[in-house]
């Protein structure tokens, strides 16, 4: 009896024939789709080129009060600086310094603030090579950043255009 119960948590289906292929088939397909994905993602740009409308060096910073000073750096003007808690644009800031002190960069050297052609709005950090798209964020995080444009003829209409007060231009 003992021998008997053995032998039936011992003994397995098989799969041989018909159904054996199928699933090799199967498997061998998923494999090869994988692989063919991977390999058409390597094929493309690593970022899509997106013109832009707009464009401002900035300098950011520490004010003796506690604030960030932002300076244009192109004119030398002081613009309004970021006061009080400002969480999301100290955090940003604070990301893109580290990296570039990372990188081997200055304070001295200016970040760039740009509207897109889709109305995306980048900070970017040319020392470092890093970018942040400011517009996935919120609108009330892209205000803080958008109030320091200069130009305001927007493209197409986006959050960033609504984050600054704009109407888009027809097209």
């Amino acid at each position: 009896m003992a021998h008997e119960i053995s032998d039936r948590l011992v003994s397995r289906p098989k799969v041989e024939g018909l159904p054996l292929i199928g699933l090799a088939i199967l498997i061998l397909g998923s494999l090869l789709l994988a692989g063919y994905a991977q390999w058409q993602k390597a094929q493309q740009p690593e970022t899509q080129v997106v013109g832009q409308l707009e464009r401002r060096a900035l300098l950011f910073s520490d004010g003796s009060d506690g604030s960030v000073w932002v300076t244009d750096a192109q004119s030398g003007q002081r613009l309004a600086s970021i006061e009080g808690e400002a969480g999301f644009a100290r955090g940003v800031l604070r990301s893109l310094a580290q990296a570039r002190m990372r990188a081997g960069g200055s304070p001295a050297e200016p970040f760039w603030l740009s509207v897109n052609t889709q109305g995306g709005l980048t900070l970017a950090d040319p020392v470092s090579g890093r970018q942040i798209e400011l517009t996935s964020f919120g609108p009330s995080n892209l205000a803080v950043f958008a109030s320091y444009l200069e130009r305001r003829e927007p493209v197409a209409k986006s959050s960033a255009h609504e984050a600054i007060g704009q109407e888009p231009t027809p097209r």
